[in-house]
């Protein structure tokens, strides 16, 4: 079963209503082994219901990278998906992280709100090698 480290994590329910930078950013020159080898997965779930009043509203979902944690010159390196202004809680994309030929030290996910007035929404994204057999349990859940 894959593990999902909070280091791992873009955003943990995080609202989204407004274009957004996702609450964590990930330092690809810390010194740890992420994934040792085999590919990655990016994985962005909706878990608050889109809504909005003329159900036209959108959230782009992209991988920036950057030299500087402001991503004050950020460059789009990926594009993972776009939700629609219906998207019900649960719906999610998971796209495998491409190899970056420009990458930069940092990278975050931008949530990009387009067309309409979105009043709820919160998202879930990470990084997995294994996608397909994760688990999510409740923030403070002991396992023994």
């Amino acid at each position: 079963m894959a593990m999902i480290d909070a280091l791992n994590k873009f955003s943990d329910a995080q609202a989204i209503t407004a274009t957004a930078a996702s609450t964590n950013y990930m330092d690809l020159l810390a010194a740890r082994d992420i994934a040792i080898g085999r590919p990655l997965y990016v994985v962005v779930k909706c878990v608050t219901a889109m809504t909005d009043a003329s159900s036209n509203s959108t959230v782009a979902v992209t991988v920036e990278t950057d030299d500087n944690t402001g991503f004050s010159s950020a460059t789009t390196a990926q594009t993972i998906g776009t939700f629609s202004a219906v998207s019900a809680a649960g719906t999610k994309f998971v796209v495998p992280l491409a190899q970056f030929t420009t990458a930069e030290r940092y990278m975050q996910l931008k949530y990009t709100v387009a067309n309409g007035d979105l009043s709820t929404g919160s998202f879930t994204a990470y990084l997995t090698d294994a996608p397909e057999q994760e688990k999510v349990y409740a923030n403070g859940y002991t396992i023994s």
